[in-house]
């Protein structure tokens, strides 16, 4: 019914928009550069999306399938929309127009005051947010989405809304000539995430509906023989999926293009005008935001003392919980070793490292005795050459994963005390036997976990001005790194654990903990000190992909369906679950090694090695938010867990007199709002990663080859990786170490 009426409007504005467009052209160069061939294109491709949309089957088939309904919602609000405004259409509608046209009617009409007032109301990014966030939310509601079903007015209204709200939206995102910039363009990121929290709330809200939300699906379903439920279900991914990339990879985009510096990634960089008032602002060290120029903690950040006396607080810290390990109750939930390792410190550091940089390195009490005991004890030996890659430490991680979940080690405080003195122990024997940081660089699976994870971190040590550094004679930054960092030329929080060491040797304070684009080193992937150029160390390639895999193998191995799986394998094969379990987690980390190097080869344009490395580094993004959102789970529901043992201890020295109940230690029901944020974590991951494989793809593509085509395969990829990860959200969790968690 709609298909003859959307037929012609397209016919009649593609006429109009071709017939501006080429008047355009022939009026100056200036117009034949700003009206490319490719907005002609974007134009004609944006009423391609709404005639697929409006005016062929799956219109039709919205009224049946409910997925169907969500692809039209898609294109209306999502796709067709920035289509049009990417091709700036108001001139070369304007000018396509009759000329009388526009000067007695146009002209007067976009001339008026009232008009003018209202279009700065509606137009105003504010408003386009909250349009767009109601239209979203709004006709998702059961009984307005079912009115638009059954009224076609409605329907059409539906349709109208949702397409006029996502013109409004994406205007100040494209910002088409001759708009004018109405906020700051970095604001552009939480507008874009806000948005995609409303599309994320919708598609959460038809995932997790324990039945049918709109009835009208169900009894169609049934006289066709569909499932509703499952159609249900590829609906909200259908939202998810493709709708939070639709969002958050331009924010990605847009916060990386606000940081880079001009001509990043092959792209020309624009002459610019100054003015006097632009050669007068603020040096460098003065703009940047630096942790190190905050008073009083910068003071102590700055001093190798302070920092000397947290690492051997948390030492001692560590060595009292050990303690209570050892002569406190096995029971884990009852236990220090057993609550505070496995819940609360592992979910601290990832956000503390996300939000300042791998701090958890810098306060690390394993190096507090190395820290001590080499003011007597000098090592002279160099790490031998055949062990200076991340080979042994990938090693280490495989083997801790395994152990992890062969043998429940969370369920044993002794577990938790041997795996603190054995790194305690190594740690202090290798850091006395060999020169420099040598555990940290290449041993501690821990440090290299960290280190993967800070690479998506906001914050940075680096050089504030590489002038200083130029004239600088001395190089005391890189005598005092352990890890061989010299500081103007290291990039990135690969291989740099954050010790400072470097701000106490620097005789001119040129060095800082400064803001950083998350992530975008790892796109960069160049030379740097240290590590040399990273897109060929395929070690590091190797490290990254077993950071990612083993985030969802360690998440996944927690879910019920998947121990279910474990259990009734091992009993109809006759093995020991723990061997099971361990080879769960083997079979996770090759395949996804397997995966990447399939993707590798399916993409051209360099050497494999490189190839695989720079796709295996694009997948870290999406690795940090899994160990994110599944740490920050225990963290959210089990931060009570904590009071019962600490109670306890309290209780054995004697300090309170009653005695704590185990129940105390039970873990609490996850909040409303925690699956939403673990699905936004999950879809940021997502869009950093598809960002990163991205430019990585375009780094190593000839100048004249397709970058999108050779981007498509290895993104399935990731996608896959963020299905299993978004999966596993929706499954219910052992809450292990807990009152709640049956041995």
């Amino acid at each position: 019914m709609n298909a003859p009426w959307v037929l012609a409007a397209c016919i009649v504005s593609c006429a109009i928009y071709a017939r501006g467009w080429h008047a355009l052209r022939m009026k100056s160069d200036v117009s034949r550069a700003r009206f490319g061939v490719w907005r002609l294109c974007a134009f004609l491709a944006g009423w391609s999306a709404l005639l697929v949309a409006l005016a062929s089957p799956i219109d039709a088939a919205a009224e049946r399938m409910l997925s169907a309904h969500m692809v039209q919602h898609l294109v209306l609000a999502m796709i067709a929309p920035p289509l049009m405004w990417l091709a700036s259409p108001a001139m070369p509608m304007l000018f396509g127009t009759p000329r009388a046209f526009r000067r007695s009617i146009v002209g007067p009409i976009l001339a008026a005051s009232s008009v003018r007032a209202v279009l700065r109301v509606v137009t105003h990014p504010i408003t386009a947010l909250v349009l767009m966030s109601c239209a979203t939310l709004a006709w998702h509601v059961p009984a307005a989405y079912i009115a638009a079903l059954q009224d076609p007015t409605m329907h059409r209204l539906e349709h109208f809304t949702m397409f006029a709200a996502g013109l409004l939206f994406w205007m100040p995102v494209i910002e088409p000539f001759p708009y004018r910039r109405r906020v700051a363009r970095l604001l552009m990121v939480p507008y874009l995430v806000v948005a995609d929290l409303a599309n994320t709330l919708v598609a959460a809200y038809l995932a997790f509906a324990g039945g049918v939300v709109y009835p009208w699906y169900e009894s169609i379903s049934t006289a066709r023989g569909l499932d509703a439920l499952q159609d249900q279900h590829l609906a909200a991914g259908i939202m998810w999926i493709p709708g939070s990339a639709v969002y958050l990879v331009p924010a990605v985009v847009i916060t990386a293009s606000h940081f880079l510096p001009r001509g990043s990634f092959g792209v020309r960089a624009k002459p610019r005008t100054i003015s006097l008032t632009v050669l007068s602002t603020k040096t460098p060290r003065e703009t940047q935001s630096d942790l190190l120029r905050i008073p009083l903690l910068g003071t102590l950040l700055r001093s190798s003392r302070a920092r000397l006396a947290l690492r051997l607080l948390l030492l001692a810290v560590a060595l009292l919980i050990a303690l209570d390990g050892v002569i406190g109750p096995q029971d884990a939930p009852m236990n220090l070793a057993g609550t505070l390792p496995w819940t609360h410190w592992r979910g601290v550091a990832v956000i503390a490292i996300l939000a300042l940089g791998n701090v958890a390195c810098m306060a690390c009490p394993l190096i507090a005795p190395r820290s001590v005991l080499r003011r007597w004890i000098r090592p002279t030996r160099a790490w031998p050459a055949a062990l200076r890659s991340k080979y042994l430490a990938v090693s280490l991680i495989v083997l801790w994963l395994v152990l992890y979940e062969a043998f429940d080690l969370w369920a044993s405080p002794l577990a938790a005390v041997a795996v603190l003195g054995a790194f305690l122990l190594t740690a202090t024997a290798i850091d006395l036997l060999f020169e420099g940081a040598s555990f940290c660089r290449y041993v501690c699976p821990i440090g290299q976990y960290q280190m993967m994870l800070s690479t998506v971190s906001v914050r940075e040590v680096r050089a504030l001005d590489p002038e200083v550094c130029a004239r600088c004679e001395t190089h005391d930054c890189l005598k005092a790194c352990g890890l061989g960092l010299f500081m103007p030329k290291k990039q990135g929080n690969l291989d740099c654990t954050s010790c400072l060491d470097c701000v106490s040797a620097c005789p001119h304070g040129n060095i800082g903990i400064v803001t950083v684009v998350p992530a975008l080193d790892l796109a960069r992937a160049h030379w740097r000190s240290g590590l040399g150029t990273l897109a060929v160390r395929t070690d590091v390639g190797v490290l990254a992909v077993v950071f990612t895999a083993g985030a969802i193998a360690n998440a996944a191995g927690m879910t019920a369906p998947i121990v279910a799986i474990l259990d009734e394998r091992s009993a109809q094969l006759a093995v020991a679950s723990w061997c099971m379990q361990g080879a769960f987690v083997v079979v996770a980390l090759s395949g996804g090694i397997a995966l990447i190097a399939l993707a590798a080869l399916a993409t051209r344009g360099a050497h494999f090695a490189q190839r695989f490395t720079r796709i295996a580094l694009a997948t870290i993004p999406l690795g940090a938010s899994v160990w994110l959102y599944h740490f920050g789970f225990h963290l959210v529901t089990g931060w009570p867990t904590a009071e019962a043992s600490s109670r306890r201890v309290l209780h054995d020295l004697a300090l309170i007199a009653d005695e704590p109940d185990r129940i105390m230690s039970c873990c609490v029901a996850a909040p409303e709002w925690l699956v939403p944020a673990q699905l936004l974590a999950l879809s940021c991951g997502l869009s950093a990663s598809l960002a990163v494989l991205w430019w990585s793809i375009a780094r190593i593509s000839a100048l004249n080859a397709s970058v999108t085509l050779r981007w498509i395969t290895p993104a399935l990829v990731l996608i896959a990786l963020w299905a299993a990860a978004a999966w596993i959200v929706f499954q219910p969790m052992e809450m292990r170490g807990t009152a709640g968690f049956g041995p």
